[in-house]
């Protein structure tokens, strides 16, 4: 076992990701990539189309006639087409420590990504790549609100020399300039940076080599084996594993973290269709919905056991297709660490993989919903700088790391991983002011509640004088509800945020990597001696409120000072 492994690091030490003068095209498999890109995004406008046709009309019918079936050809086919001109107008090269890229076909653009300005390199296995030895390399930069570049089909050892060479490049960028500060400064501090490794330095220096560079990619795009993916699928030698998640883990987080909500409000045109279908089914078995639960056959009794056993069937249907989707994201989940980044990695089919800077991470958010509570099972994020307006999605996103429905213990151990001493759960969470409850039921609640009381009196209509007052006793179970959950802590180090209605969230971040403090104060808060605070940070703002005024202020000021002081980067 140890010879393979030395012989691995051996043959992708030997990559050169150099690829010379010369401009290099894709591998023919990267067509499916475009191909598949391009199908996306048609089904994704298809998505707001549908919706729209289906009103008034009858939309499976419809998707059953020969013209669907033509439009739905001639979409494949443009989108098919139009991935084949994408590949061949395509092509990059890796010349002096810079990946360039041209791509486009009306419009032409061109991207010269240096290493020392990539901030983060990962690899992505799309099935369709893996039987073929094939990686996705998606290039981010610091401040960006999209991926920056993809280098879209590469032999999977040569994704893997490249991200190596970047990274390496990027540490030694980092540790020369916390050199060259240091000895502007002339600061007597050592830089706690330490030096990249020589033997790591010298592979570089002879990786940079251009000789015959276009040939060696060539032949290496040429001779990949299957084998080699099978074996960077897995965690690198220089890795340490942090935590896994079994399969039992993820059917946890599967039916504890339920989003198949969202696929029935987008299917809702199709209820009326789907119902259709099903009693027609049932016709032709001899079964007729009105007859079983027809008033004059079924008692009261058999009517509500049907139903409950109707909605507990949909239930565990919606249960189930959340476990698929939680299956399909997590399976084979792997946490690990090299260095200073974190890395994750999942999936099914596509093999996805999601890394950050221990320094980039703002905050740590342990969620717990109601069910959470129960089984004793925690949902931890990791988030870094987030870009306004972006739109990816949260699991997705190279933003949040999430380790997915993790035991208590294992929160608390992976959170103090991150950020030492890092005490999520506390007794000396000050919890925010009663007024809370009394500010938003005046606020928000008052008018609504006082309009449905007038009117049920007005009109003697007692339903609707009930519905107000189960309205105002179910606002303020909410509003007390938050108020009893929502507390704030700081020790020095961090501070902690708790909030939350039904669950209950945890957050913890460092007062240095804060960029604004605002304190609010309205007349009747003022005149009640409380505040409310909001930081902001890079991943995003936290808001507390209704807290005492001298607390909020001395909070304020040690944040502030903290900020000032320590001068610590965090880019």
């Amino acid at each position: 076992m140890e010879e393979q492994e030395i012989t691995s690091l051996t043959a992708e030490s030997s990559v050169n990701v150099e690829t010379g003068d010369a401009w290099q095209r894709l591998a023919i498999i990267a067509i499916l990539y475009f191909s598949a890109r391009n199908i996306k995004n048609s089904a994704q406008g298809l998505i707001y189309i549908i919706p729209a046709l289906a009103i008034g009309s009858n939309v499976l019918s419809k998707l059953n006639s020969p013209e669907a079936y033509i439009a739905i050809g001639t979409l494949l086919s443009l989108a098919v087409g139009s991935g084949l001109i994408s590949f061949f107008m395509y092509t990059f090269r890796v010349h002096n420590q810079h990946v360039e890229i041209q791509t486009g076909v009306f419009q032409r653009r061109y991207t010269n990504l240096p290493f020392w300005r990539i901030q983060n390199v990962k690899i992505e296995h799309p099935f369709y790549y893996r039987p073929f030895g094939y990686a996705l390399v998606v290039l981010d930069t610091a401040g960006s609100g999209k991926e920056e570049a993809n280098i879209v089909a590469v032999p999977v050892s040569y994704a893997n020399a490249l991200r190596k060479q970047v990274l390496a490049e990027k540490k030694k960028e980092e540790y020369s300039s916390a050199q060259s500060s240091s000895n502007l400064n002339d600061s007597s501090v050592q830089s706690p940076v330490k030096s990249p490794d020589k033997s790591s330095n010298q592979s570089a220096s002879e990786h940079l080599s251009s000789d015959n560079g276009a040939a060696r990619f060539g032949v290496l795009a040429g001779d990949m084996q299957k084998g080699d993916m099978l074996e960077n699928d897995s965690v690198e030698s220089d890795e340490e594993v942090l935590n896994t998640r079994s399969i039992g883990d993820i059917v946890i987080h599967g039916i504890t973290n339920n989003r198949v909500w969202i696929i029935l409000g987008a299917a809702a045109p199709f209820y009326d269709d789907a119902i259709g279908l099903v009693s027609d089914w049932l016709a032709d078995k001899g079964l007729q919905l009105n007859q079983i639960v027809g008033e004059q056959t079924v008692a009261w009794w058999q009517f509500g056991l049907y139903a409950f056993v109707i909605l507990m069937m949909i239930m565990a249907a919606m249960a189930l297709l959340s476990v698929g989707g939680a299956l399909f994201t997590f399976y084979g989940y792997t946490l690990s660490r090299s260095d200073d980044r974190y890395i994750r990695r999942s999936g099914l089919l596509n093999k996805q993989e999601v890394s950050m800077r221990a320094s980039r991470i703002q905050m740590i958010t342990a969620k717990q919903d109601w069910l959470d509570k129960i089984l004793k099972r925690v949902n931890l994020y990791f988030e870094q700088n987030s870009t306004a307006g972006q739109q990816v999605q949260e699991l997705m996103s190279p933003n949040k790391l999430i380790v997915p429905s993790v035991t208590e213990q294992e929160a608390v151990e992976l959170s103090q991983e991150v950020m030492p001493d890092c005490q999520l759960h506390r007794d000396d969470y000050l919890g925010v002011s009663k007024r809370f409850i009394l500010h938003w039921l005046i606020v928000a609640w008052s008018v609504p509640i006082l309009a449905l009381f007038i009117v049920g009196i007005v009109s003697s209509q007692l339903d609707i004088f009930l519905g107000s007052i189960g309205l105002l006793v179910a606002g303020s179970l909410l509003l007390t509800l938050r108020w009893w959950r929502w507390g704030i802590a700081a020790d020095g180090k961090y501070v902690y945020v708790r909030r939350g209605r039904i669950g209950v969230d945890y957050l913890c971040f460092e007062p240095y990597k804060i960029q604004q403090v605002i304190v609010k104060q309205s007349v009747f808060m003022r005149r009640h001696q409380l505040a409310s605070i909001k930081f902001v940070l890079a991943s995003g703002s936290v808001t507390v409120p209704f807290l005492p005024e001298h607390y909020v202020k001395a909070l304020a000021d040690s944040v502030l000072y903290e900020v000032e002081s320590t001068r610590k980067s965090w880019m």
